[in-house]
């Protein structure tokens, strides 16, 4: 590999300091784990609430997976960890 390349993928890379940051901020869970969490039977009550564009904010992945961020869920409900 050049030398040239190398030292310019490392100016590209994350610190391991800020992916340690990142981790603090995100957790990502699946809507049946947050609705375990949440003390639901189901994951229906998450599934309506994204339908209806209420509820909370999720992501999607490339095969359209839903994803939650838990810290940002009890941010909102007003839980602190």
């Amino acid at each position: 590999m050049n030398i040239k390349i190398a030292a310019d993928l490392k100016q590209n890379c994350v610190s391991d300091l800020a992916l340690a940051g990142i981790a603090e901020k995100v957790i990502l869970v699946s809507s049946k784990q947050l609705s375990k969490i949440l003390g639901k039977r189901n994951d229906n009550s998450l599934r309506a609430a994204r339908s209806n564009k209420t509820g909370f904010k999720y992501y999607t992945d490339k095969q359209g997976n839903i994803y939650y961020n838990l810290i940002e869920v009890f941010n909102e409900l007003g839980i602190k960890l």
